[in-house]
């Protein structure tokens, strides 16, 4: 039987015929389903997903590449189907470095591109969590590390420079490379018009608008993506979200792994913020708690973003005491001076993600979840009024307490300047 295009059916079909993952269980002792773009399941617009379980209750992932994208349908932009394997590959290089957080990867097939992997839904997916109030203490320690470890041990600092070079080459993917590099910094993109039939909200075409108009932060954007294109420091996830953060307690695994490539070590950690920024910017609006419960929350997200840079900061300086080449180890002052760097790229980053999701007409479930159009607007016009200036005040960042401060004084002057200062 032909695999390359599954469906429901052949999904199961495929791990009962080419796997022994269910031991002798028959085709009436599986399940399988779709991975929709639901809360459950969460917001991919790539791949074929399926999760294949049995009654005793094991299950599998199962991720399939096509040659399009799922959210556009076959031959609107395509898309190489070796994605697959370079996921498979980071993730074998992760799982060396960080096992805790990479879902194990239990049956590969090149031919039909495709693998399997464990199924890390009992996790939850933190986005969705975050739009419901749902608390992750843990957050900050954990990503802080699974960022800096990545960082740190596929850099140069760490790793002959041969390899580097070698590592860079593996992960070069011009069309996935081609999809964040349009999309995260410029309004035109590869995508345009491909989103939606329908138009956009009014007020909210107005907010983006008015932000795209605005000749400078163009400008910086400019410059911002040639940090991103030119910088090669290390290997980066490169759609590094709450959607792709599935986390539950003190465990937490990283899925989607496929934009990997050699990047700034400040990318991920600008992409990641960014999300948490618009969610603090909803949490103003949410009807169901009130304004005490709704600002006790904003402060615990500001708290993520602060904790996970000093968590990031704290292991990339214990990995570079501990397994830094000599030549970079004898200079702390370096260190000192990428740090440095690191925050103002994060804080620049942080607003290219914001305005690439709420500067475009996409689906976007950290505002889709408030019911009220005006609220969810505002809600809206504040996260670009952010990302405007984390774009603009990059350049006199100095901790992580000052990117924070960025989006607390914007939110404030947002809440001034429309009349709803009781929001605070």
């Amino acid at each position: 039987m032909s695999y390359r295009d599954l469906d429901v059916e052949k999904a199961k079909n495929y791990v009962l015929e080419r796997t022994d993952l269910f031991g002798g269980s028959g085709p009436a002792g599986l399940n399988s389903r779709e991975l929709l773009r639901t809360e459950l399941d969460g917001d991919g617009y790539v791949n074929y997903i399926y999760r294949i379980w049995d009654d005793g209750g094991n299950s599998v992932i199962l991720k399939q590449a096509k040659p399009f994208l799922k959210a556009f349908g076959e031959g609107v932009y395509p898309l190489p189907v070796d994605r697959s394997a370079s996921e498979v590959d980071i993730m074998k290089i992760r799982s060396a470095i960080v096992p805790q957080f990479v879902p194990e990867v239990l049956h590969v097939d090149k031919e039909n591109n495709l693998y399997i992997c464990e199924d890390c839904g009992h996790l939850g997916i933190m986005r969705f969590g975050l739009s419901h109030g749902r608390r992750y203490p843990f957050f900050p320690k954990l990503m802080g590390e699974f960022i800096a470890k990545c960082n740190f041990y596929t850099s140069e600092i760490f790793v002959d420079q041969r390899v580097h070079k070698e590592l860079g080459i593996r992960f070069t993917s011009p069309d996935m490379s081609l999809v964040m590099e349009s999309i995260l910094f410029q309004r035109k993109t590869i995508f345009a018009g491909l989103d939606s039939d329908e138009e956009p909200d009014p007020l909210h075409k107005a907010a983006s608008d008015f932000f795209w108009g605005r000749r400078e932060v163009r400008l910086e954007l400019l410059k911002l993506r040639d940090i991103y294109m030119k910088k090669q420091e290390c290997l980066v996830h490169g759609d590094l979200h709450t959607s792709n953060t599935m986390i539950e307690g003190s465990r937490m695994k990283i899925i989607d792994m496929e934009y990997t490539h050699m990047g700034p070590f400040s990318s991920d950690s600008g992409y990641l913020l960014g999300n948490l920024v618009y969610t603090y910017d909803t949490w103003f609006y949410h009807e169901d708690w009130n304004s005490e419960e709704r600002a006790r929350y904003r402060g615990e997200i500001l708290g993520y973003i602060k904790g996970m840079l000093n968590e990031y900061f704290r292991v990339f300086t214990e990995c570079w005491l501990r397994d830094a080449k000599d030549e970079f180890k004898e200079y702390p002052d370096y260190l000192e001076a990428l740090f440095l760097t690191h925050l103002r790229e994060v804080c620049g980053f942080m607003g290219s993600q914001i305005c690439s999701r709420i500067g475009a007409y996409v689906e976007t479930p950290d505002f889709d979840v408030l019911a009220d159009t005006l609220a969810r607007n505002k809600a809206r016009a504040m996260a670009m009024t952010t990302a405007y200036n984390l774009i603009m005040r990059r350049n006199g960042v100095s901790s992580a307490e000052d990117i924070t401060d960025i989006v607390k004084d914007t939110a404030a002057f947002f809440l001034e300047e429309t009349g709803d200062t009781g929001l605070w």
